[in-house]
């Protein structure tokens, strides 16, 4: 056929582009054959649950025995380049799929629950994501978090969270991280955490916990068997009044606007995630914060007198 190893003419047919005619011509070819065989090995490779070294070594194999049974053949071979296009998407796919991150994410106003390659269970509270790579998950324990997760942790390599703020390792054990712009809070439920954010290195064991913000660590104990967030409910301890209104409108999926009247001010208590309005009345009651309410859900803080 006169074009059948134009580039273009091969191109035509791989975007479906061929007329009728000349796909008929081209089928009748020994070049479709070779071509149509290597489009059936990338579709094979794409497929998602697969034993990825069995899967690779026996494409390897199955291209070998192809090219044994061509050798019988008097017939013209594969251009060089169809077998360079083949090996480098081979190349590509099993970069992509051993190396590919997955990613978790919990939207406002939502919490989501999974599982990692291990087992070790996650949860995710609202406006929260984390990332982390499969391949060889066992040897290399090690997630990027943003935002706030419960962790119970099966027994194995070092387990790692790593954060903007600092980082959290441990071997088995239960703890939340809450990693927000100016504001990280580590607690221990179980077993034994180690804390590290700067030149700070801090070890919690079960009821301890330690918040960093404005610079500066504090330690103090809990009470809580788990997060109080899994239950529906935010707890805070002495945090920045700024943050416990960002967690509000994280909560409730709202904008809060005016925040730029808060004075510095710490909430230390709790506030529910089913009742916007007992909600809004736990805090800014508590801090004497003056604040509109609509039935719109418009909520804005009004100017100190």
């Amino acid at each position: 056929m006169e074009h059948q190893n134009n580039d273009t003419y091969l191109a035509k047919w791989l975007a479906g582009d061929m007329s009728d005619e000349e796909l008929i011509e081209f089928k009748k070819t020994n070049e479709y054959t070779d071509y149509k065989f290597i489009v059936d090995v990338m579709d094979e490779l794409e497929t998602p649950d697969y034993d990825q070294q069995q899967n690779f070594s026996a494409t390897l194999n199955k291209i070998s025995n192809q090219n044994q049974k061509k050798t019988t053949k008097v017939r013209t071979l594969i251009p060089s380049w169809a077998y360079a296009v083949a090996a480098t998407l081979v190349l590509f796919l099993a970069y992509s799929f051993f190396f590919q991150q997955t990613t978790y994410q919990a939207q406002l106003a939502d919490q989501t629950n999974f599982q990692l390659p291990d087992g070790s269970e996650v949860m995710l509270n609202a406006g929260s994501e984390i990332a982390f790579k499969s391949f060889n998950w066992d040897s290399n324990r090690t997630l990027e978090l943003t935002g706030e997760a419960y962790f119970k942790v099966k027994k194995g390599s070092k387990f790692k969270v790593v954060t903007k703020e600092g980082t959290v390792t441990v071997l088995g054990t239960q703890f939340t991280v809450n990693s927000r712009s100016n504001f990280y809070n580590v607690t221990c439920f179980e077993g034994k955490v180690k804390v590290t954010s700067g030149k700070l290195n801090h070890i919690l064991t079960p009821g301890n916990a330690i918040s960093i913000q404005d610079n500066m660590a504090t330690p103090y104990k809990t009470t809580e068997a788990i997060p109080s967030w899994t239950a529906q409910e935010s707890s805070f301890n002495a945090v920045a009044i700024y943050e416990v209104v960002t967690e509000l409108e994280r909560q409730y999926n709202i904008t809060i606007s005016g925040k730029e009247n808060l004075k510095v001010a710490y909430f230390t208590g709790r506030f529910p995630h089913t009742n916007l309005q007992q909600a809004l009345t736990t805090v800014f009651d508590t801090m004497e914060i003056r604040y509109t309410f609509d039935a719109n859900r418009n909520v804005r803080i009004q100017k100190y007198k």
